[in-house]
């Protein structure tokens, strides 16, 4: 079964073309060819023989292809490695079919264990092998949003069902083009973390997928940088047998993982040190913050201003990484080293930007888009769509009537949330009494009364 059909060869940072066993088309110029030499992995032969090591610590005993497929490296780039270790007395051969090292079956010797004991109190990862900083930088900077192909005909396109405002197509697409940062500031409820939401689903139907590697070394520390919570996988090869074979070569670096561009959202729960590397002092390896995870994708600070952190605090700590496009990060030893900022930063808030931060920042924030209540025309839109998803019906006499009921006659604000809430309120209350979900005038009056009270006693 083929995996993937590779049409080239590349370099560690070059491209292949292919085809998803689903059929799905993988955009060539994201999928990283596999590495053909030692060299190209980036890492040293005997950082790879401790990984190796570590694996066989832990699993017990591994053929020469199960080693390759745990490491995520081409066999040929281990074999002689393999050879190396049984030399050096650290692993030996507990058997096979005599078709060589790819077949034959390794463990660890009691020299072994014990300088795998010594490695494991260093750290204990034991994963695929990573991805030097120096590849995963070139690959983040050349794979940023800025070269992903934004029009407004493409938005429409792709939001074809989200109800939107016509003017904030001119505004957003823009800022979506840029790559860089956006505000979102309006009153409760108007949509703003809704148009955040939208702006992931874009990117990810007209952006094309991002590698994620699964970890990155860093001068000898390791970083675990893919999270199945944020990174959305397309494909991957599961094992060698699985893969095109170019000369000895897996035609896609299984070190990487093709997955959609991230969309990384974070509320009231965000802390300064959720932006900092995560030492884990029992497993010994790093935790990206989010703001890595998030490269080539979006990364939404919803809420913005309701953090237990200071909003002064929290922004200026991206001061330097909006400005340059670079962020700075240390290691527990004390060793700082940079890393890309490519992603599309989008705060929402409905408190007042001016009263959140200087403007300083502000100025580095590129755009600022107010979103305010939807039009009537709007809102009886985002009506009808959220009675049509729930399987209700409403007339759209008594739907005027209620605006003007609840909303004209009161002074209150159309939001674009309302729709949603009270539909999901007559719903629960119609499954509660085992009734059809039709919304009456009373149905809809009696839950707008209970929704929209001030609570006060």
């Amino acid at each position: 079964m083929q995996n993937i059909l590779a049409e080239k060869k590349a370099d560690v940072n070059g491209r292949t073309n292919g085809i998803g066993p689903s059929g799905q088309s993988i955009h060539s110029s994201n999928v990283i060819a596999a590495p053909v030499t030692l060299e190209n992995v980036g890492l040293s032969s005997s950082f790879i023989s401790d990984l190796i090591a570590k694996h066989l610590y832990r699993y017990g005993v591994l053929s020469g292809n199960e080693i390759a497929q745990k490491v995520c490296l081409p066999f040929l780039l281990i074999d002689d490695l393999l050879d190396d270790m049984v030399q050096a007395a650290k692993a030996e051969k507990r058997g096979g079919r005599g078709l060589g090292n790819s077949a034959d079956v390794f463990g660890l010797t009691e020299r072994g264990r014990n300088f795998v004991k010594q490695l494991l109190e260093a750290d204990t990862y034991t994963g695929p092998a990573p991805v030097p900083l120096t590849q995963y930088e070139t690959y983040v900077r050349a794979h940023s949003l800025s070269n992903v192909s934004v029009t407004e005909k493409q938005l429409r396109e792709t939001w074809e069902g989200f109800i939107v405002d016509d003017s904030m197509f001119k505004q957003i697409g823009p800022a979506i083009r840029s790559g860089k940062s956006c505000f979102l500031y309006g009153p409760p409820g108007t949509g703003k973390s809704t148009l955040a939401k939208a702006v992931a689903r874009f990117l990810d139907r007209s952006g094309g997928q991002v590698a994620i590697p699964h970890a990155v070394l860093v001068g000898g520390s390791v970083i675990r940088v893919y999270d199945p919570v944020h990174h959305t996988p397309i494909e991957e090869v599961k094992s060698d047998r699985d893969a095109v074979w170019l000369d000895g070569a897996a035609s896609y670096d299984r070190r990487w993982v093709m997955c959609r561009r991230p969309a990384v959202v974070v509320g009231g729960e965000l802390t300064l040190d959720m932006l900092d590397l995560r030492y884990n002092s029992t497993t010994r390896f790093y935790e990206a913050p989010l703001q890595m995870k998030a490269n080539g994708g979006v990364f939404t600070i919803d809420d913005f201003g309701r953090q237990m952190v200071q909003p002064k605090d929290l922004l200026n700590r991206w001061i330097i990484p909006l400005e340059e496009r670079m962020d700075y990060l240390t290691l527990h030893t004390g060793k700082k080293f940079s890393i890309p900022f490519e992603q599309f930063v989008v705060f929402a808030t409905n408190l007042d930007p001016a009263d959140l931060a200087d403007p300083a920042f502000l100025r580095r924030i590129r755009y600022k888009i107010y979103v305010g209540a939807p039009s009537q025309e709007a809102y009886e839109l985002i009506f009808k769509q959220e009675c049509k998803k729930k399987d209700m019906s409403m007339s759209d006499l008594d739907l005027k009537a209620f605006i003007q009921e609840f909303y004209q006659k009161t002074n209150r604000l159309l939001r674009a949330c309302d729709p949603r809430d009270l539909t999901d309120l007559i719903s629960d209350e119609c499954r509660f009494n085992q009734q059809n979900t039709d919304i009456t005038t009373e149905r809809l009056y009696q839950v707008a009364k209970s929704y929209f009270s001030d609570l006060k006693t």
